[in-house]
């Protein structure tokens, strides 16, 4: 009995405890925590993202239009034909292919040989012409000296025919005597004609210019002109670089080949290196003269090079091509054309190899700006 009842206060009691529990759970339950750090910052950048994407549209748009980029450009020089100004066989080659020159540096020479033999037959010729101008001179004056003899003998015959015509009339001299005196006055008078004329001829021969000096002579001059010509001919058979450069394509003149005047053998590469960019028509609207850029090239990545704008195109590529296109046509479709604009390096580096026809990419800084209200601004314009 005893057991039983251990065993109801057991069952009394555990019910007691379990109506505890729920009494304990249901006291007031404390504050709610505070919202987490995200669910704060969800508000703000939802008003912060569309202001920046507002004023990022904003930078854009009033920066757009300053910087002009394009890709398709390259890098120039000047490239001069090498080619003789005389015809010859080739005796040497001085140079080799891609070899840097300099101004006056002898490239190859031509056989002077001929051209020798030239220069002695003018000079030789030069020599004849003086002798004949000094033979004509002497002449002229040894006329000159017959002719006044010519006049003196005329002033006597004619003085001594006027004394025996006066004998005659006096009866004193014979009338053969006055007709031989009147014919010597005679032939004086034609010895003096002939003397003019003879130094008429030799004057004219002179040019008029019979005591000046030698070298005035016509004659002289076109000898030594001769000459002249002929010494230059042979100085052209040493050919020389005209300018400062780069020769290439050497290695197709050989020694023994025969080059004909005028036409080049090989070309030489000047030292001035330029930049043809060609952009859009669209992208030329505040490009000027003198705006700076920026120039990077593909062969040397990290090479950054500053450059100006020099001068613009008087036509776009397909102006000046051998067959340009017919737009006048009825299937025509619009293509946006460039124009090439030329752009000099500020201070090339030396070490660096810049070729002509390395590609590289241009951007002009035209100073464009624009603005939410009124009239965008910009570089002033310096001409195109």
């Amino acid at each position: 009995m005893a057991l039983d009842d251990r065993s109801g206060d057991h069952e009394v009691d555990a019910p007691a405890e379990m109506i505890a529990a729920p009494i304990a759970a249901a006291e007031p339950m404390p504050a709610a925590p505070t919202r987490t750090r995200r669910q704060r910052m969800r508000g703000p950048l939802l008003i912060a993202a569309p202001i920046a994407a507002l004023i990022f549209v904003l930078f854009v748009y009033l920066h757009g239009g300053r910087y002009e980029t394009t890709d398709n450009a390259y890098f120039q020089s000047g490239l001069g034909a090498v080619a003789a100004n005389v015809s010859g066989q080739v005796i040497a080659v001085e140079v080799h292919d891609n070899q840097r020159v300099k101004a006056g540096q002898v490239l190859f020479r031509i056989d002077p040989a001929p051209f020798q033999a030239t220069v002695d037959e003018a000079e030789a010729a030069l020599a004849d012409a003086r002798t004949q101008v000094s033979s004509l001179q002497a002449n002229y004056a040894q006329g000159q000296a017959e002719l006044k003899a010519a006049q003196d003998q005329l002033a006597y015959a004619e003085r001594e025919a006027a004394r025996q015509k006066a004998l005659l009339a006096e009866g004193i001299s014979s009338q053969a005597q006055y007709d031989q005196a009147r014919l010597a006055a005679q032939t004086a008078a034609q010895g003096i004609e002939t003397s003019r004329q003879k130094n008429a001829s030799v004057a004219a021969t002179l040019s008029g210019r019979v005591d000046g000096p030698i070298e005035t002579q016509p004659a002289i001059k076109r000898a030594q002109a001769a000459l002249d010509r002929a010494r230059l001919d042979l100085s052209y058979t040493v050919v020389r670089a005209k300018q400062d450069g780069i020769v290439t394509k050497v290695d197709q003149l050989q020694v023994g080949d025969y080059v004909a005047a005028a036409k080049p053998v090989f070309t030489l590469a000047g030292t001035r290196i330029w930049i043809e960019a060609n952009f859009k028509e669209s992208q030329l609207d505040h490009m000027r003269i003198g705006q700076q850029a920026t120039v990077e090239v593909d062969a040397f990545p990290d090479l950054k090079l500053t450059g100006h704008v020099v001068s613009f195109s008087p036509g776009t590529g397909n102006s000046f091509a051998l067959l340009p296109p017919e737009n006048a046509t009825g299937n025509w479709v619009k293509v946006v054309q460039r124009l090439p604009v030329e752009l000099d390096i500020d201070n090339p580096p030396a070490d660096v190899p810049l070729h002509a026809g390395l590609s590289v990419e241009v951007t002009v800084d035209t100073g464009h700006r624009r603005h939410l209200f009124g009239s965008a601004t910009g570089t002033p314009p310096a001409g195109r």
